[in-house]
């Protein structure tokens, strides 16, 4: 297809900025969810234009799944038409599943929300803020507190992202490698990244920190470092109690870190927009899905099916309930979906939670998210929201990396699903 170029991935810088969508049930629940003929034509359009390679959409509502929507390919050159059960990257949609196994543990006294980081992982244990200089003349203060795990559950500890900005902190992320191997972000130039998550945790202990603890959001890997928590007050390794605790008791029989052969033909071909159309960076075969050994990620690097994802937000939706498998209390999940901090530089200012995001009335005008919604999103444009009032849940789920100067792209995938959404889910 002469629309689609192949390239070696180069230089991207992209924030993995986030908002959501909400849930609807496996397919093993829901005999045939009903098609929304409107939002699988306005879907098939981005399509047709080539500015997403295919999608799979779920409506949902506190009854089960009201419109489901599949268009376009899981490889567009292949012509490898995309299914319900395709599984996809969920980068930074990884981040409220870590968040939720981080406070089973908090429920089960095993953590506390406002304890010191150190006593779990010593790697943190003498940090220091950046205050001046440059990456290699930096002038750096003691942090005048210790992060606590509060801190990390709303990106508030002054760890960063080597991808979200320019600061000499940034610098210093990128020239030493503070970083996992992942196409979000690189640039040819960086550093080599780490290669387990003991090695990240050990480099983001050494690395300067941009703000000081607790008083200011920046998104970062500190999603990354509550998988570490995870490892060593549980003393399973992150997909292990992930699967245990999360994925198993709900189902969601294909989503994790890795994708096996068997599963291979199901996992999407992923791409970034450039100048050129769709761009592949990944195919199945060359991801590191595949990797038994790679860096465990819980705040990028877990796959999954729209149709398993919405497992998850009905779970929460339910106050932590789901099919009689309860994960958190119901008083945990409205702690989760509170206010505690504010995204002051991610676009527009919103609240967030303990993973999640909160929608508002200015979220809903720009299109983003529906107001009284939480949620989240990943890089490759993925999305999900949850309206808990009335147990309503939106999954979107494709492959493809907007860069800068396609976020108005990324965009238009919003409007669309919220829109018709918005539509089904008040009766219209």
């Amino acid at each position: 297809m002469n629309y689609l170029s192949k390239s070696i991935f180069g230089r991207i810088l992209i924030l993995a900025v986030p908002l959501a969508l909400l849930s609807c049930e496996r397919a093993v629940e829901t005999p045939k969810a009903p098609v929304s003929p409107e939002l699988k034509q306005q879907l098939q359009t981005l399509v047709d234009e080539h500015v997403m390679p295919g999608a799979v959409a779920l409506i949902a509502n506190k009854d089960g799944i009201i419109a489901e929507a599949i268009v376009g390919y899981r490889d567009v050159a292949e012509l490898e038409p995309m299914t319900e059960d395709t599984i996809f990257r969920l980068y930074s949609m990884s981040k409220p599943i870590t968040s939720v196994g981080v406070m089973m543990l908090v429920e089960k006294g095993s953590l506390k929300l406002d304890q010191p980081l150190e006593s779990i992982l010593p790697e943190f244990a003498h940090m220091r803020v950046f205050e001046s200089g440059t990456v290699d003349n930096m002038v750096t203060v003691p942090a005048e507190r210790s992060i606590t795990i509060r801190d990390l559950l709303i990106h508030e500890s002054g760890i960063t992202y080597h991808f979200t900005g320019n600061t000499p902190v940034h610098q210093y992320y990128r020239k030493y490698g503070v970083m996992r191997d992942t196409p979000v972000g690189r640039t040819p130039e960086d550093g080599e990244p780490a290669h387990s998550l003991d090695e990240l945790v050990a480099r983001l202990g050494k690395a300067p920190l941009l703000y000081q603890p607790g008083t200011e959001f920046a998104y970062s890997y500190s999603t990354t470092v509550l998988g570490a928590v995870i490892e060593r007050v549980s003393g399973q390794s992150l997909d292990v109690y992930l699967r245990q605790k999360v994925f198993e008791p709900l189902g969601m029989r294909d989503t994790g870190f890795f994708i096996d052969d068997d599963k291979l033909d199901r996992f999407v071909t992923n791409y970034m927009m450039t100048d050129k159309g769709l761009t592949e960076i990944e195919s199945p075969v060359d991801s590191d899905y595949r990797d038994h050994h790679r860096l465990l990620d819980g705040g990028g690097a877990i796959a999954g099916t729209a149709h398993d994802y919405l497992r998850f937000a009905r779970m929460l939706a339910n106050g932590g309930e789901l099919d009689g498998h309860r994960l958190l209390s119901a008083a945990t999940v409205e702690e989760m979906f509170t206010e505690h901090a504010r995204i002051k530089n991610l676009g527009p200012e919103i609240g967030f939670g303990f993973g999640f995001a909160l929608g508002d009335a200015s979220t809903a005008k720009m299109g983003m998210m529906p107001e009284g919604t939480v949620g989240w999103s990943g890089s490759g444009n993925t999305f999900f929201w949850i309206r808990p009032k009335t147990g309503d849940i939106v999954v979107f789920m494709t492959q493809v990396i907007t860069p800068p100067p396609y976020y108005e792209v990324a965009g238009r995938f919003r409007t669309v699903v919220n829109t018709v959404a918005d539509k089904l889910l008040s009766g219209e």
